[in-house]
């Protein structure tokens, strides 16, 4: 198996912060890899730290197979896509497209030539003469991606690549990068807080907390089988159900998650548990429903065409013995 990128016991410090602690991975060559967590978790350091722009102060950094400590960011086969795009205003998007090639001393015609190659791969052909302030957010995105690319990287990192965008287009570009990457086959690592973006486009994710990875896996994995209450809670906002609250609903005594739509409203008497509905959120296609069992809340996610309970009914609460994860201890 090769990999592209290797973290070994990496630990990156900022004076008494420890930005990143002890993180170890293998990242696949040709995998769409997510780094997903809150601000402050350390993912974007770890990403600065393949890029070369932050060295690590214990473990070693890898970039197939070969230590990166003393490698500058320019003798890296990597690029990176930031959130900002950063582009240049007063040259036009061809120019910005083919800067890096014309800093490496590539005569104008051919990179030009492919720069506009690079343009035709994000759906940009047309757009070459244009300066970014013509061109709209998502459009500014798909250069800032083709500037990245236009240097043949093995490694493509994005910072967070989609922050600025509205929703729709959002989640139109999350789309369009899975299938570049599938196209390209180069490996793909890409940072983000939003899980939604993880889960639909990563082949693996890993969740940081506090400058550690605490949990990689599949999507479904990470998603289906929280190792951890902050995993459970942070990806998806499952049910997380205490040691008492598991066995009183007939579960093992200790801790458990339970995803919101694996759950359903029944009669008071006939539930595995019972409680009061405490109050009803329409989001779109669904309606979540949190009942509130006497000091604990479990939140049930209720197809919206369903009539549901007003405020102050009694409820039970079911779900199959196959929808309820046992987690680890913390």
């Amino acid at each position: 198996m090769s990999y592209a990128v290797e973290f070994d016991e990496v630990s990156r410090s900022f004076g008494a912060v420890r930005a990143v602690d002890n993180v170890s991975i293998a990242i696949e060559e040709g995998t769409f890899f997510a780094m997903l967590g809150p601000s402050g978790s350390g993912k974007t350091t770890c990403l600065r730290l393949i890029s070369g722009f932050e060295r690590p102060n214990a473990g070693h950094v890898r970039i197939f197979g070969e230590n990166s400590e003393n490698l500058p960011p320019n003798r890296r086969p990597v690029n990176t896509v930031f959130q900002d795009y950063a582009l240049f205003p007063h040259l036009n998007v061809r120019d910005n497209v083919a800067y890096g090639l014309m800093v490496q001393g590539v005569d104008k015609r051919s990179r030009h030539g492919r720069a506009d190659e690079m343009l035709s791969l994000v759906k940009l052909g047309d757009y070459g003469d244009r300066k970014p302030a013509q061109l709209s957010g998502g459009q500014r995105q798909r250069v800032a991606l083709a500037r990245a690319l236009v240097n043949k990287p093995r490694v493509l990192l994005l910072d967070e690549p989609l922050g600025a965008l509205d929703l729709k287009l959002r989640e139109a570009m999350q789309d369009e990068l899975k299938a570049l990457q599938k196209q390209l086959g180069i490996t793909f690592v890409f940072v983000t807080h939003d899980q939604g973006e993880a889960l639909s486009m990563a082949d693996r994710v890993a969740v940081f907390n506090d400058g550690r990875i605490v949990q990689a896996g599949s999507p479904e994995d990470i998603y289906q089988r929280p190792r951890t209450r902050f995993v459970a809670d942070f990806v998806g906002s499952a049910n997380v159900l205490s040691p008492a609250l598991s066995q009183s609903a007939g579960s093992a005594k200790a801790w458990h998650s339970l995803r919101p739509e694996s759950m359903e409203l029944a009669k008071a008497e006939s539930g595995r548990l019972a409680g009061t509905v405490a109050s009803i959120r329409y989001i779109g296609p669904v309606k979540r429903v949190t009942v509130d069992l006497g000091g604990d809340q479990l939140t049930v996610a209720v197809p919206a065409e369903r009539t549901v309970p007003e405020p102050g009914t009694r409820v039970g609460l079911n779900w199959s013995d196959a929808s309820i994860h046992r987690m680890e201890d913390e």
